[in-house]
């Protein structure tokens, strides 16, 4: 059987990031928050125990781009300030993605 690696390492594999349409179907951040979505269920439903590596990303990005809140959730927030371009906003991802593992780590 083989293993699936956990969605934290998925998400910093250079293979995923250069190819993500091969992965999940197409460049585009909703369909990769579908993805990340059906993953954290699976997880669920199969009860593994891990934390979300996106735990805390809502309200990290809401304030990143100064929002008032987070409630239209990291997907929307990046989706619109990136002009409603699902590339551009799924590019965006990773490079916030990066910096929130980074203040993450040096807290």
């Amino acid at each position: 059987m083989k293993k699936i690696p956990e969605l934290d390492k998925l998400l910093v594999a250079e293979s995923f990031r250069m190819r993500t349409a091969m992965y999940i179907g197409d460049n585009k951040i909703s369909t990769l928050k579908s993805f990340i979505d059906g993953v954290e269920y699976a997880m669920d439903v199969y009860e593994i125990e891990k934390e979300s590596p996106l735990e805390g990303f809502h309200d990290w990005v809401a304030d990143y781009y100064g929002w008032y809140e987070s409630t239209a959730g990291w997907k929307n927030v990046i989706l619109r300030e990136s002009g409603e371009s699902e590339e551009r906003a799924l590019k965006e991802f990773f490079s916030l993605y990066d910096k929130f593992l980074s203040e993450q780590k040096s807290a």
